[in-house]
């Protein structure tokens, strides 16, 4: 069957839903501010400079519960990856958002890249030490995150119409990255527009998933696989090495 054209992405019966996942070390992110009151004057601290910064784009991973490979939500987990830190942010591999930052629209919704003032007084940061500062009455800043256990698009489209999950597989201990490439049937039986999917780590998979790129096959007129563009989404990372990681696709349909 080929794909009718319609305002979402469509999932059509004979579907399957295909994952590329990757085992690797990060540090991740999200995007925005500084801290608005400075009492260190004259130096950069994570106090008045980079506790915002890091809770605004690194805790949305980096937290309990989240898929990165540390915490990151106050200055003892932050300091001793502070050179990791302005490595990954120099070179804008940190947060992990691959966009061209010279070609096409600038302005982007749900953007994680740093502004570039926000690589600098990192960068600064740790060349001058990575001192905490003083806090004052000051207190550290929390991030306004969801439950990272619950779907990040249920907010906006109620729970998910399908969640799937992948068959586990064996990842060893010691080794270079793998991509492992599972497909899992939909089970649909009729075509459907898609509004979004999701992938989270099942499990003690949290402990190995640093990326998924998820998209949708479906069977042409002459029953072979044929890739829906238009339905890549890039997803969640952590790093190391475990066993047996699954992947939970959700699906919010029309």
């Amino acid at each position: 069957m080929r794909i009718k054209q319609c305002s979402s992405a469509k999932i059509c019966k004979n579907g399957a839903l295909g994952l590329a996942v990757l085992a690797v070390l990060g540090v991740a992110g999200q995007a925005q501010a500084q801290s608005a009151l400075s009492i260190n004057t004259g130096e950069v601290t994570y106090a008045d400079h980079v506790a915002q910064i890091i809770t605004d784009n690194c805790a949305v991973c980096h937290r309990e519960g989240g898929v990165g490979p540390m915490q990151l939500t106050n200055y003892e987990q932050v300091r001793p990856w502070a050179p990791l830190i302005q490595y990954r942010v120099e070179n804008r591999e940190m947060p992990p958002y691959a966009y061209d930052h010279g070609i096409g629209i600038q302005e982007l919704q749900g953007d994680w890249r740093l502004a570039q003032s926000e690589i600098d007084i990192s960068t600064a940061w740790v060349q001058q030490g990575a001192q905490e500062g003083d806090w004052g009455d000051r207190s550290h800043p929390v991030a306004n995150l969801p439950d990272p256990d619950q779907w990040s698009f249920a907010a906006q489209f109620g729970e998910p119409n399908l969640v799937l999950d992948s068959a586990p597989i064996d990842v060893p201990a010691l080794g270079n990255d793998m991509w492992h490439r599972p497909y899992v049937m939909t089970g649909l039986t009729s075509d459907r527009c898609i509004k979004a999917i999701q992938v989270k780590p099942a499990g003690n998979a949290k402990a190995v998933v640093h990326h998924a790129n998820s998209y949708v096959e479906t069977l042409n007129e002459e029953g072979e696989p044929e890739f829906i563009q238009g339905v890549k989404t890039p997803s969640l990372g952590i790093n190391d090495s475990f066993l047996s990681p699954a992947l939970r696709f959700s699906v919010f349909l029309a």
